[in-house]
C-alpha cells in the first residue's frame, strides 16, 4: 500500500488526477492537485504575458469548468 501511496501522491503534485462529470446537458471538467502545485502553476501563469485572470472565490485545490 505504501507504493500505491506514493504513486498517488507523485500524481497529485505532478500533473493533477483529471476526470469529468456529466448531469444532464452539463459536462464539466475537473482536476485535483496538491495545494503546493496548485499555487507553484498560479504563480507561473501570473509571469506570464498570457495569463487570464479567473474571477473564482474559492480556496481549494479542485477546480471546475464548464463545457
Amino acid at each position: 500500500m505504501p507504493h500505491q501511496q506514493e504513486a498517488l501522491k507523485a500524481t497529485l503534485e505532478n500533473k493533477g488526477l483529471k476526470f469529468h462529470i456529466k448531469a444532464g446537458n452539463a459536462k464539466w471538467q475537473c482536476t485535483v492537485m496538491d495545494r503546493a502545485t496548485h499555487e507553484r502553476m498560479k504563480a507561473e501563469r501570473t509571469g506570464s504575458s498570457s495569463s487570464i485572470e479567473t474571477t473564482s472565490s474559492t480556496s481549494s485545490s479542485s477546480s471546475l469548468r464548464s463545457h
